[in-house]
């Protein structure tokens, strides 16, 4: 085991403290643990198949980077994969990527589908949601830059099955499979007492009429405070559902369904935010099949105060949920939000005491979670005890400007596939000045990617001083950060950062280098260790990124 003491850095940036190569000496940051989840994962590489095990890879624009654990099995016609369930469950949850159309018009195929050897119906795949291509907002028109490979389909079956059952999927052309989900799905909600059902005022469970009219006169029927009953079936809501100081709950998330070219529900629009709004126990799956930032079409959005949204299920939105403060005290908690087009929660402009908690966020078309205080500082905001994996731009978890905010006992995986890393703090896109910022129990795992733009890696923990130098006090204590394609830590661009206190990091097997300065400023690392190294400790240049 050798000691190397860090000092002055070679152009003005300065690193003070230590850390321990080698044997750790010192006890291993726990890091965070994330969401408790209700399903078990079983990856494809690990399951029973004939087909080709591809990875594992971080090159971008390849299947094996976008998928978990930067693994998969890429099936010919004829051929399989068998998971084996790893406990009682009565769903079906996988992940898959079928090659784009070459004009990249929507089409669907089947993948033949049985239990233990029996045939069930076959599930449908779709191109719809993935394959993007160019430069940021991308297009569906094939070209350069491929990317965006991966979408999901899931069944809830009206048994359930054992531990050990075998559920097979049988491609009938060229499919990568992922992994695979198992749940055991509890039994439908009950209607609450005093409530108005959407189907005692004409909506369709089928899902074949559109329901946007019945939803509406269910919320006035339920009046001031009321709350408004979402039963067992599907919805259609082409567009969105104006709410306030109203309750809409649903019969649980793998239960009541919305669905519709772009289905939402919105608060009022700041400075007059919509409050007392309770949304809980359902799914809203979109048809958002590009990415248009000037459309207002995600799941969750417009201001709401004093309000919560628990156990959502979105899907194929642009957005999980986009909040456009100011506005406070919003808690989220127990969402389910997959295959977005752009970002999975964000606070924007003037969010304060609020909370995203308890929720899984996988497969975003931007940050997983990101507070972005443009104009209008986000304050008192927390992300607590999450789980993001696989944002396909940016990063895991982001705070832009604002004060007083903090990313606590999450859990970052495979994140930063371009123009990102896992966990970001930074002076950008205009935002307020960045105060106090505290980074506490968290893991990120194999997060961070080689930039297009830059062309040099992107940490796993990174800060960025580009609008503005960075001094207000960021605290990182307790982090865990294994397998960083790249850096473990990154300081880049603008005049400088400075009052970075990070403490107790445990850094596993990263693939360059444990910090990369490039910028000036100080900052402090202690008590921390850093094993299997595959470059350098530490990378210092006088050149300031920009791009």
């Amino acid at each position: 085991m050798t000691r190397r003491r860090l000092g002055a850095g070679l152009v003005g940036a300065a690193l003070i403290g230590s850390l321990l190569y080698g044997s750790p000496a010192l006890a291993a940051a726990t890091g965070g643990v994330g969401a408790t989840l209700p399903y078990v994962e079983v990856q494809a590489e690990n399951a029973t198949t004939n087909g080709t095990i591809i990875g594992p890879s971080a090159a971008y624009n390849t299947l094996p980077a976008e998928a978990s654990y930067r693994k998969a099995v890429t099936l010919g016609a004829g051929q399989y994969v068998e998971f084996s369930a790893p406990v009682a469950t009565n769903s079906f949850v996988f992940r898959y990527s079928i090659p784009d159309s070459s004009g990249g018009s929507v089409y669907t195929t089947p993948i033949n589908f049985s239990i233990n050897g029996t045939a069930s119906t076959a599930f449908t795949l779709t191109n719809a949601y993935s394959w993007f291509y160019g430069g940021y907002p991308f297009t569906n028109s094939p070209g350069s830059n491929p990317h965006h490979f991966y979408d999901e389909t899931h069944r809830l079956f009206s048994t359930s099955y054992p531990v050990g059952t075998k559920f097979r999927l049988t491609a009938t052309t060229t499919t990568t499979i992922d992994f695979a989900d198992f749940e055991s799905v509890a039994g439908a909600l009950s209607q609450p007492a005093g409530s108005v059902s959407v189907t005692s005022k004409g909506a369709d469970a089928t899902g074949a009429a559109d329901s946007t009219a019945a939803f509406n006169s269910a919320i006035q029927a339920a009046g001031a405070g009321g709350t408004v009953w979402i039963p067992e079936g599907t919805f259609k809501i082409p567009g969105h559902i104006a709410v306030n100081n109203v309750t809409i709950k649903g019969a649980g998330m793998w239960r009541s369904t919305v669905t519709g070219a772009a289905p939402g529900f919105y608060g009022n629009d700041a400075p007059n935010p919509s409050t007392n709004v309770h949304l809980a126990d359902f799914a809203i799956f979109g048809d958002v099949q590009e990415r248009n930032d000037s459309a207002q079409v995600n799941g969750v959005g417009g201001a709401m105060s004093n309000s919560t949204v628990d156990r959502l299920w979105i899907e194929h939105d642009k957005v999980g949920a986009w909040m456009d403060g100011p506005m406070d005290n919003l808690i989220f908690s127990g969402m389910r939000i997959r295959n977005v087009t752009a970002d999975g929660v964000n606070f924007h402009k003037g969010v304060t005491n609020s909370k995203v908690t308890n929720s899984d966020l996988r497969n975003t078309g931007d940050d997983g979670l990101a507070t972005w205080a443009e104009s209008v500082a986000d304050a008192n905001d927390s992300f607590d005890h999450n789980t993001v994996q696989y944002p396909i731009l940016a990063n895991g978890i982001a705070i832009y400007g604002g004060h007083d905010n903090f990313v606590t006992d999450n859990r970052v995986i495979d994140s930063g596939l371009t123009q990102g890393g896992g966990i970001h703090v930074a002076q950008r896109f205009a935002s307020t000045t960045l105060g106090r910022t505290d980074v506490l129990r968290n893991t990120i795992i194999r997060s961070g990617s080689l930039d297009p733009n830059w062309q040099f890696g992107v940490g796993a923990l990174w800060f960025d001083a580009r609008d503005a130098a960075m001094t207000g006090l960021t605290n990182v204590d307790n982090i865990l950060i294994q397998q960083s394609p790249f850096e473990a830590i990154q300081f880049v661009s603008g005049s400088q950062i400075s009052n970075v206190k990070i403490n107790n990091a445990t850094i596993q097997n990263t693939g360059t280098y444990v910090v990369q300065e490039q910028v000036g400023g100080a900052a402090t690392i202690t008590n921390s260790t850093a094993t299997g190294t595959q470059g350098r400790p530490r990378y210092t240049t006088a050149v300031s990124a920009s791009r």
